[in-house]
């Protein structure tokens, strides 16, 4: 009896403790059922943030390139502009020269006709001398009898300097006319510029948002630094093979020319800057000039965000101010890159490389030779920059090496 009452009481315990359990394991189940809910909406937000981020980082390449066009258009018709202003400063020296050649040719004639009219010439025989049905006969006969006081070829000097008058100022007219029209469309370059420029800054604030947290900046950083890694390595590649080829043309030909004419083969200028192209920036020794003129405020290895450090300098200077290559060398890209703006990198030698970023504008091509102070680019504040300047980098066998080390 006594053991009947002991084993209900025990299976009531095992009862109670298996409920408990039960609920216990459903409060947790719950609680790993909202967490997993809550990992998937911050996963999904974050993958919205980033949708966002690349939408904004697309419209900002986009503005900066129409910046650069709108820039090169406003460029083009300042100097379509000065060319007109030339034109008509000429056309009106000319108007000027051939009024005061009508002036003086009347005032001779006038002098002419007085001194007829003091001689005695009758006024009919004037008329018959400029009449269109005056016969040739008399005509001449009154050339012949007044020959030193009327000059027919004077007034006809009169009606020519009158008829290319008239048409110089017809000329300038046309000439005004096409000057108010570039003044015109100046103007409208330079409101599409400046609502570019406002809608740049407003994407730029935009991307400054979604960029707040210093985790999202700090990663933003890396992948751009990353894709500009990548994109070194790719043009190094393609510049490598394609001097590797242009040698082998080279060679080809010399011997080619060489073999035909029996004499040495002189080089193009071009040729000789392929086969000087192995020489590189040499030793550090403050050697070369800056690339542009200004204050650095950011040196070299100083911390850039977290453990991000600054792989080149940036160098505070006024936007349009002329960037200069710092040394002979082959450009191998001219592009837009995300976080460096339009950026130019040029190669010297096997191993070194110069890389100029956040400019407004690019002066040359991929591919092309350039020599030391000769303008690549002019400084802006692309690549989402709040303030105008000029990154600078050099790469030694793809290492970056403090550029102040090179430059004076």
């Amino acid at each position: 009896m006594r053991f009947c009452f002991v084993l209900k009481k025990f299976n009531l315990l095992v009862f109670i403790f298996f409920t408990i359990g039960l609920c216990l394991q459903g409060a947790i189940a719950s609680d790993l059922s909202k967490i997993r809910n809550q990992i998937q909406e911050q996963e999904q937000k974050i993958a919205e943030q980033k949708r966002q981020q690349d939408q904004l980082q697309s419209t900002l390449k986009t503005q900066e390139i129409q910046i650069k066009n709108v820039i090169n258009q406003l460029s083009a018709t300042e100097s379509d502009l000065k060319e007109t202003r030339r034109i008509i400063s000429e056309t009106e020296k000319q108007i000027k020269a051939l009024e005061k050649r009508e002036k003086q040719q009347k005032a001779k004639l006038s002098k002419q006709l007085d001194m007829m009219y003091r001689s005695g010439l009758n006024p009919s025989v004037l008329e018959r001398l400029f009449s269109e049905d005056a016969q040739k006969a008399e005509r001449m006969k009154a050339y012949y009898n007044h020959l030193n006081l009327v000059r027919l070829d004077l007034i006809k000097d009169i009606e020519k300097t009158q008829v290319q008058l008239l048409e110089n100022k017809k000329e300038i007219l046309q000439q005004q006319q096409q000057q108010k029209a570039q003044l015109d469309e100046q103007k409208k370059q330079q409101q599409d510029l400046q609502k570019i420029k406002t809608e740049h800054q407003i994407t730029l604030k935009k991307l400054n948002r979604t960029l707040a947290r210093d985790e999202n900046k700090l990663e933003s950083l890396k992948a751009n630094e990353n894709a500009l890694l990548k994109k070194i390595q790719q043009a190094e590649q393609l510049a490598k093979d394609q001097e590797k080829r242009e040698r082998e043309a080279y060679t080809k030909k010399k011997q080619e020319e060489e073999k035909k004419n029996r004499q040495p083969y002189k080089p193009t200028a071009q040729e000789k800057q392929l086969m000087a192209s192995t020489k590189g920036l040499g030793k550090p020794k403050r050697q070369y000039q800056y690339p542009v003129s200004g204050k650095i405020l950011n040196s070299f290895g100083s911390t850039q965000m977290g453990e991000l450090k600054w792989k080149g300098i940036f160098i505070k200077a006024n936007a349009g101010s002329t960037v200069k290559a710092i040394a002979d060398g082959r450009v191998i890209l001219a592009n837009f890159l995300q976080g460096y703006g339009l950026m130019v990198i040029i190669k010297h030698g096997d191993n070194d490389l110069s890389l100029y970023g956040f400019n407004q504008e690019i002066s040359v091509k991929e591919g092309q030779y350039v020599h030391a102070g000769e303008k690549i680019a002019e400084v802006g504040s692309s690549g989402s920059q709040s303030s105008s300047g000029l990154y600078f980098e050099i790469r030694r066998k793809g290492m970056p090496m403090n550029p102040v080390s090179w430059i004076r």
